[in-house]
């Protein structure tokens, strides 16, 4: 986000206040650009700015920014409960057999 104009970036997290947005955003990331959660995450945390997330999950500025810049890796159980918290999303796992297409 470095290159963008600030006023880009204060629109863009404004945008993250509207709970709809927000979970578009993040469902996107991960099913059409088919990033894993964590990665997918990042990435939004990155567009809603870090002290959004950080307020809205209850976690330190420092703790977001190091799981952002990959200092810190979150738990499966950490990432469901603040995507939860956050986008009012759940998280929903699968294994698939790589010769069939039926999910277990």
């Amino acid at each position: 986000m470095a290159n963008r104009h600030k006023s880009y970036d204060d629109v863009l997290v404004n945008k993250f206040e509207n709970i709809e947005y927000a979970q578009a955003y993040l469902l996107n990331i991960v099913n059409e650009e088919s990033l894993p959660i964590d990665d997918a995450l990042r990435e939004t945390i990155k567009a809603m700015s870090l002290a959004t997330f950080s307020k809205k999950s209850g976690q330190s500025i420092q703790a977001v920014s190091d799981f952002v810049s990959k200092r810190q890796k979150w738990s499966s159980d950490k990432l469901i409960k603040l995507i939860d918290q956050v986008f009012s999303l759940k998280v929903k796992l699968a294994i698939e057999s790589s010769d069939q297409d039926e999910v277990a």
